[in-house]
C-alpha cells in the first residue's frame, strides 16, 4: 500500500513529466509567439530559432518580425552562408495589410545593396523565378516563409499557402540572407538580434 510520501513523489514525477512535454514557447515579440523549434517533418530536419527582430520602417512603423531558423545553429554569418543545411527566413506581418509584392520589391532593393553586381547578374534568372511566385496579400499576424531546401532549391510560402519551390543553389539563398545579416542590414541591432547576439527588446 502506498504511503503519503510515495504518493507525493508520484504526483511530483507526473507533474514534472507533463511540464517537460509542454510545447516550447520561444520568443514573445509584439504579442506573437515564435517557437524555439520547428519539428522535423517528412524529409525535413528539426529547425531551431537562431534569433528574431522587428523590422521598423521610417523609424516608427513596425513592419514585420523577422525570424531565422537553422538546422545547424550558429551566430557566425560566414558559417550560415557556407552551410548547405536547411535554413528558413520567416516574416510575421505587424501591419494591418500589405501586398506580398511590396515585400518582394523591398527585398530586391536590399539584395542590390548587399550583394556584388556580378553575383546578382549570374543569378538574375533564379531571382526572377523566385519573385514571380511572391504574390497575394498578407494581413497582420500572417506569415511568409523563404526556406532553403538542400538539393531542391528555395521554397516560398505566403500566408499559409505554398507557392512553390524554385530550383536554386545555396548561393541564391545567401542573397536573401544578406538582406538581414549582410553589410547593409535593416539596422545593426536587427542583424545582431537575428544572429542571436543581442536580446530582443
Amino acid at each position: 500500500m502506498l504511503n503519503f510520501q510515495s504518493l507525493r513523489r508520484i504526483v511530483f514525477l507526473v507533474s514534472f513529466l507533463c511540464f517537460l512535454s509542454l510545447p516550447a514557447k520561444a520568443l514573445l515579440i509584439n504579442k506573437y509567439d515564435l517557437p524555439d523549434v520547428i519539428a522535423a517533418e517528412n524529409d525535413k530536419p528539426e529547425l531551431k530559432l537562431q534569433g528574431a527582430a522587428v523590422r521598423t520602417w521610417y523609424l516608427m512603423v513596425k513592419g514585420y518580425i523577422g525570424a531565422l531558423y537553422l538546422e545547424e545553429p550558429t551566430s557566425s554569418q560566414e558559417e550560415i552562408y557556407a552551410s548547405d543545411s536547411y535554413q528558413r527566413m520567416a516574416f510575421v506581418m505587424l501591419v494591418s495589410k500589405m501586398s506580398a509584392r511590396r515585400i518582394a520589391n523591398a527585398f530586391y532593393d536590399s539584395i542590390q545593396l548587399n550583394s556584388p553586381p556580378d553575383e546578382q547578374k549570374a543569378m538574375k534568372d533564379d531571382l526572377e523565378r523566385i519573385f514571380a511566385l511572391v504574390d497575394g496579400s498578407m494581413k497582420k499576424g500572417e506569415q511568409a516563409v523563404f526556406e532553403y531546401l538542400p538539393g531542391k532549391g528555395l521554397r516560398i510560402e505566403i500566408a499559409g499557402v505554398e507557392k512553390g519551390v524554385v530550383p536554386a543553389s545555396k548561393e541564391v539563398f545567401n542573397l536573401f540572407l544578406r538582406v538581414w545579416i549582410g553589410e547593409t542590414p535593416p539596422s545593426q541591432l536587427f542583424k545582431e538580434q537575428v544572429l542571436g547576439l543581442a536580446p530582443v527588446t
